[in-house]
């Protein structure tokens, strides 16, 4: 897909979203154009005719002419209107959009100038603008042989339609081009069937992913991972007739980097709960147990492209939790890479037990902050439900940090605490500890056990169980892999 930053007398669309607020009668210079085109039918529609009033979410279609479109879509009351209400209304209205294009091209008016608190500056707007409208023309038909003619494929051009072309919008328009990609990336790697997408397969792409970019990449195999001591993530794959394997990547900039960031994607290509094995309906979408891998290796791409001075490495421990006569088991004990030792009560608690190695394996790289992200707990979905990740950690600097960045991302986070009385949940009478607590606090104390593998000052945890796949669509997501996390990643690894 191609983005295309347009001033209003250079824009090709056929099918042109622009904007109005509720109650205010400001037109945009785009919307203006439009009407000039519609001979001023297209304001009397508007607001002679009272055919919408602004509200948010209020849509509706006009012909400017025999081949023009215009997507009309309320943004509420401006002074009510933030990043993540934007966003949302893009998205709907490229849904829209994408059935009434003529020549495969959208185009999208620049939201600039509102009340959000801080304001949508023309950075900001071009970076939702670019991003919204990929996870609104998103589609996964791979497998569908009757591709209809409202395949979003036909979609090739997005351009965004401003009154001048600032350095601000290019590069907000770059950095949204390049996030929207990461996330199709890992919508696409996700959605992709585990009889295609075994450890062995995300290994030989990570490889890839190193010579297009020219990453450095380390990838170790079964033997490799052994004589690293990652004896507890071995244990988990063990099960399995796919190998284990254990993919870095490094980025690193041109010039002294600025800072060091690891970031650990969980990589369980497939979850069927080892010995402890899932229900059949609780393991049909098992193939997303490793959104974590998969958007940290679209991370990483994104990077490579925006080439910011920052050292990025990119951590994914792959393996199938299966259940065979080779599987562990409930009671064996582990010991991981740090030397530390785990009891086994639960095999389907397993991606705690890969994170442990693969946090181990990062006190060994000279990083300043490491992140992990991973669909690690379901107790963080009865706790925030669908729509919020769960953030822990041991640095509330960091934490704040990120909060504030995930919230101009447009994305939903919320703080659950690791305090220290948590190791009482997992205390073990033959191990260090047990790798889980029972019921309750679940998702704290499955951060708790992983923060006994890190000795970063600087450690984040990041819960994408209720996030990372919608069963049932959002009102900016559609049901399936929703890339969470990506955007705010991004934007902090860039901050």
């Amino acid at each position: 897909m191609k983005f295309q930053t347009k001033k209003l007398n250079e824009f090709s669309a056929t099918c042109i979203i622009t904007f109005i607020y509720e109650d205010n009668e400001e037109k945009s210079s785009l919307f203006c154009e439009l009407d000039k085109r519609a001979n001023n039918e297209l304001s009397k529609q508007i607001y002679d005719y009272k055919s919408i009033s602004g509200k948010y979410l209020e849509t509706i279609k006009y012909s400017i002419d025999k081949t023009t479109k215009a997507i009309v879509v309320g943004l509420g009351k401006k002074n009510q209107l933030t990043r993540k209400k934007l966003s949302i209304a893009i998205t709907n209205a490229t849904r829209i959009a994408k059935t009434n294009s003529s020549n495969g091209t959208i185009g999208i008016e620049l939201i600039t100038n509102t009340n959000d608190g801080g304001n949508i500056n023309e950075k900001d707007s071009a970076q939702i603008t670019y991003t919204a409208a990929r996870i609104g023309l998103y589609s996964f038909d791979k497998y569908i042989s009757d591709k209809n003619k409202e395949n979003v494929n036909k979609i090739e051009t997005i351009e965004l339609i401003c009154d001048e072309i600032t350095k601000e919008i290019e590069l907000g328009a770059e950095i949204g081009a390049f996030t929207s990609f990461a996330m199709k990336f890992t919508k696409d790697l996700v959605n992709e069937s585990a009889q295609i997408v075994t450890p062995a397969y995300v290994a030989n792409l990570s490889e890839q992913i190193a010579k297009e970019h020219k990453l450095e990449a380390k990838i170790y195999n079964k033997a490799q991972i052994k004589e690293l001591g990652m004896n507890a993530f071995l244990a988990v794959g063990q099960g399995s007739c796919h190998e284990p394997y254990f993919v870095h990547l490094t980025y690193k900039p041109k010039s002294e980097p600025k800072k060091k960031i690891a970031l650990v994607g969980k990589g369980i290509t497939f979850d069927a709960g080892g010995m402890n094995i899932k229900p059949a309906t609780s393991m049909l979408n098992m193939k997303d147990d490793m959104t974590g891998a998969a958007s940290v290796l679209g991370i990483i791409q994104a990077i490579a492209k925006l080439k910011p001075e920052i050292e990025l490495h990119v951590i994914c421990a792959l393996c199938e939790n299966m259940t065979s006569g080779s599987a562990y088991k409930q009671g064996d004990v582990l010991q991981a890479m740090n030397g530390k030792t785990i009891e086994v009560t639960n095999t389907d608690a397993e991606g705690r037990i890969t994170l442990a190695d693969a946090l181990s394996y990062c006190n060994n790289l000279d990083v300043d902050e490491v992140i992990d992200i991973a669909t690690l707990t379901g107790a963080v979905i009865t706790a925030l439900g669908t729509n919020i990740t769960g953030i822990m950690g041991n640095n509330q600097k960091q934490i704040d940090n990120f909060k504030k960045i995930a919230e101009n991302s447009c994305e939903n986070v919320w703080q659950m605490p690791i305090y220290d009385e948590l190791k009482d949940n997992l205390k073990s009478e033959i191990a260090d500890f047990k790798n889980t607590g029972g019921k309750n606090a679940g998702t704290s104390t499955a951060a708790w056990f992983l923060s006994n593998f890190t000795n970063c000052p600087s450690w984040l945890h990041l819960d994408i169980a209720g996030t990372a796949y919608l069963e049932k669509s959002n009102r900016e997501t559609l049901q399936g892999p929703t890339g969470v996390m990506i955007r705010s990643l991004i934007n902090y690894i860039l901050s």
